[in-house]
C-alpha cells in the first residue's frame, strides 16, 4: 500500500515546489510590478489639484456634446435635377423681337429668321425655300424695302464712344436693318390671305 502511494505523494510534492516556485515567479514579474505602477499611479492623482480634474471633465463633456451635435444634424438636401426648358415658336420668336431691340447681331438675326420664314410661306414647294440664301432664280415678289432689309449684312462693330458721339449728334442714319419687322409681318398676313399659301411643315 505505501509502495503504491509514494508515486503519488511525490508527485503532489513536487507539485506543490513548482506551483510556489511558479507563484513565487509570477509574484515578482508580474503582481509586484502591477502594484507598483497602481501606487504610483495613486499617488499622482491625489497630488493632482482638483481644478485638473474639473477641467478634464469639462474637456470631455464638450468633445461628447459636440460629437452628439454632428451626428445629429441632418444631411444636406440633395440637389434637384435641372429641368429641361422646351422653347416653343413663340417664346422663340418672342426672344427673337427682344433681342432685335438693343443689340445689333439681334437685328440681323431676326431680318434672317422673317427672311427663312417668308421664303417658306412664299414658296412651300420650293426646295430650296428653308435656305433662301441658296435660292435660285425663282424668287418671291418682295417690297424693295423688305428686299433691302433680308438682304442687309452684319453692321460693323462700333466703340461705345462712336456710338454715344453719333447718338448725341443724332446723325446715325438709318439701315436696312432698321425696319419695323411688323412691315415685314403685316405683307406676309396680307400675301397668305390674298393667295392663300400654305404654311410648310417643316421646321422655321
Amino acid at each position: 500500500m505505501m509502495r503504491r502511494l509514494l508515486p503519488l505523494a511525490i508527485l503532489l510534492a513536487a507539485t506543490t515546489v513548482l506551483v510556489l516556485a511558479v507563484d513565487g515567479f509570477l509574484r515578482q514579474v508580474i503582481v509586484e510590478p502591477l502594484l507598483y505602477v497602481g501606487w504610483v499611479i495613486g499617488v499622482v492623482i491625489t497630488s493632482l489639484p482638483q481644478a485638473v480634474f474639473w477641467g478634464l471633465f469639462l474637456l470631455l463633456a464638450l468633445v461628447l456634446a459636440l460629437r452628439s451635435l454632428s451626428r445629429g444634424k441632418p444631411p444636406p438636401p440633395l440637389p434637384r435635377p435641372a429641368r429641361e426648358e422646351f422653347h416653343g415658336p413663340v417664346v422663340t420668336w418672342l426672344h427673337l423681337l427682344e433681342r432685335g431691340k438693343s443689340r445689333r447681331f439681334g437685328r440681323w438675326n431676326l431680318a434672317q429668321s422673317l427672311r427663312r420664314l417668308t421664303f417658306t410661306l412664299l414658296q412651300p414647294d420650293d426646295p430650296y425655300a428653308i435656305h433662301p440664301e441658296q435660292a435660285g432664280p425663282v424668287q418671291p415678289d418682295l417690297p424693295p424695302e423688305i428686299e433691302a432689309y433680308f438682304n442687309a449684312r452684319l453692321p460693323p462693330v462700333q466703340s461705345l464712344g462712336w456710338r454715344w458721339l453719333l447718338q448725341q449728334a443724332q446723325r446715325t442714319p438709318p439701315g436696312p436693318l432698321d425696319l419695323d419687322p411688323e412691315t415685314v409681318i403685316a405683307f406676309l398676313e396680307e400675301e397668305t390671305i390674298e393667295h392663300g399659301h400654305p404654311r410648310s411643315r417643316g421646321p422655321l
